[in-house]
């Protein structure tokens, strides 16, 4: 029997973007699943990606960094998403954390999360010891992505 989970916390379909050309990919290949199986999409950026002191939000405090990734996320959402923003049930999510962290909590009770290939193998694997969904690893090329098990005894079955 296949039962479709109700909660209104997550999304079906997690996407990691940072705004390069592969994250753009990842994108758009989450909402054709998405669509496909009338799945919602989260996109998850997180910000700084490589600074070592991480900044939390606070009110009326302007972060060049956070508005880098804000602007990055809204121009792939924008492009990838435009055309199917009718369709497709998406959401944002911009967070001053670690990747690995913020993207295995965001996908804890997600069908799936998507990375970009390129710098991504770490990232995935991070991911991977730290979440409870499969990670879709899309790369440049027309193949399908490599979709990489969870590896924690707790993950989804």
């Amino acid at each position: 029997m296949n039962r479709r989970r109700t909660h209104p916390a997550g999304s079906d379909v997690v996407v990691g973007v940072d705004g390069s050309a592969d994250s753009r990919r990842a994108l758009r290949w989450a909402v054709d699943v998405a669509l496909s199986r009338s799945w919602t999409v989260e996109v998850v950026t997180a910000w700084p990606h490589d600074a070592p002191v991480f900044l939390h939000d606070v009110p009326g405090h302007h972060s060049d960094a956070r508005e880098r990734a804000r602007l990055a996320q809204l121009l792939v959402v924008g492009e990838v998403a435009g055309e199917d923003a009718s369709e497709v049930r998406l959401r944002t999510t911009l967070e001053n954390a670690p990747p690995e962290r913020l993207l295995a909590e965001r996908s804890h009770d997600s069908r799936l999360l998507v990375l970009g290939a390129a710098g991504t193998h770490g990232l995935a694997e991070r991911c991977r010891e730290l979440g409870t969904c499969p990670v879709a690893v899309v790369g440049p090329g027309p193949d399908q992505p490599e979709v990489l098990p969870p590896l924690l005894a707790h993950a989804r079955g």
